[in-house]
């Protein structure tokens, strides 16, 4: 399934851009708000979104948004261009299973971008990596010398890719040994339930 978008619409940028949109159905974001999540620039963002809107699968709405004056109590109202998918696409539930299921984070992929954030001794997927209903978290990080500022470029990565945020939980080994020993119910949920783990140097 690695790929398959970005074969199957001949760009990385507009399948970013669309699993954004189409797994967050429900939701309209601004031009600005797209390009952060989508790590696509506003150019390339505006140009995909007009040919989606050609064909009838996105659509632009404007909203007014009170906007706090500098140095005062003030607020103003502006207009704001937003956008979203057309919930009348006729083959919108299609695109959407579709796009759910290309959208699987390849193991070695992920393993090699957690490995490089610190001596990690457990990760464990589940939730929105695995398709998997009622998760806890979608990523477990048990480890220790964990770098905040690899952990945040892979996290935001991974959220381009997926087109979904990320509930992740971090612990250091010692706290993780501790809860363990305490039978600390948010972790026996995560590990009783579907997960995966790509990385298990307890032997749990």
């Amino acid at each position: 399934m690695e790929h398959i978008l970005e074969n199957l619409f001949e760009s990385v940028s507009k399948a970013r851009i669309l699993r954004l949109l189409v797994r967050n159905a429900d939701q309209r974001f601004s031009l600005e708000q797209i390009a952060s999540r989508s790590q696509v620039r506003k150019p390339a963002v505006r140009r995909e979104l007009q040919k989606m809107m050609k064909y009838g699968l996105a659509e632009e709405r404007t909203i007014s948004v009170e906007v706090k004056r500098k140095n005062s109590q003030k607020s103003r109202t502006r207009t704001e261009r937003v956008y979203g998918v057309d919930l009348k696409f006729p083959l919108l539930r299609e695109l959407q299973d579709l796009v759910t299921k290309a959208s699987v984070a390849p193991h070695d992929k992920l393993l090699r971008q957690i490995k490089g954030i610190g001596k990690i001794k457990l990760a464990v997927i589940s939730g929105v990596f695995t398709q998997s209903e009622n998760s806890r978290t979608d990523l477990l990080i048990v480890g220790d010398g964990i770098q905040k500022r690899k952990l945040d470029r892979f996290l935001a990565d991974a959220e381009s890719e997926l087109g979904k945020p990320i509930q992740h939980t971090v612990m250091e080994t010692d706290e993780f040994q501790y809860r363990m020993d305490m039978y600390d119910r948010f972790l026996r949920d995560i590990l009783e339930y579907s997960h995966e783990k790509i990385i298990n140097r307890f032997n749990l």
